[in-house]
């Protein structure tokens, strides 16, 4: 086996056939098509155009909340403005507003802010509910997740009766 490697022809193939090529201006007409592609990603991305364009409203209702932990793996959320209780949420519950201040507070982890700055719940006159972190200016569009999970951040947007704080 120190000969030359051969390498036998593909079934069917005719033996006059050229090689395949493709031509040079095809991959270049590609790559010219995939750099505009990316160039138009970043443009709206930075000018906030298209998919990336945050639509402009009126703030029909606003609340400015923080949500604390408790040492039985609970979450007490706190109106920032009163520094009343709005809302115990006991442990096992609330999943999705739960990660959605997961993704929220691990932002402020990384960049060494702790819970003392409230987070914005605002209700917009387009219908929209966000839940907005004004120290790293993410925010998690609630009402883009469904009914059930706009149900469970609009509760918190209303102050809590005297009769349902006052029962434990």
């Amino acid at each position: 086996m120190t000969g030359p490697v051969h390498f036998e022809a593909e079934p069917g193939a005719r033996p006059d056939a050229r090689p395949l090529e493709v031509p040079k201006s095809a991959l270049v007409t590609a790559a010219a098509l995939i750099a505009v592609v990316f160039m138009l990603c970043i443009a709206a991305r930075i000018f906030g155009f298209g998919a990336f364009a945050e639509r402009q409203s009126a703030v029909i209702a606003e609340r400015q909340l923080l949500f604390l932990d408790e040492s039985n793996g609970g979450i007490r959320v706190v109106d920032a403005t009163t520094q009343g209780l709005a809302a115990s949420l006991p442990p096992g519950t609330n999943g999705f507003l739960r990660g959605a201040l997961r993704a929220l507070t691990r932002g402020r982890s990384s960049a060494g802010i702790g819970q003392a700055v409230p987070f914005r719940l605002v209700r917009y006159a387009d219908g929209r509910l966000v839940l907005i972190d004004p120290t790293t200016k993410r925010s998690v569009t609630v009402t883009s997740f469904g009914s059930t999970q706009v149900e469970s951040f609009d509760r918190l947007l209303r102050p809590m009766a005297r009769s349902a704080a006052a029962t434990p």
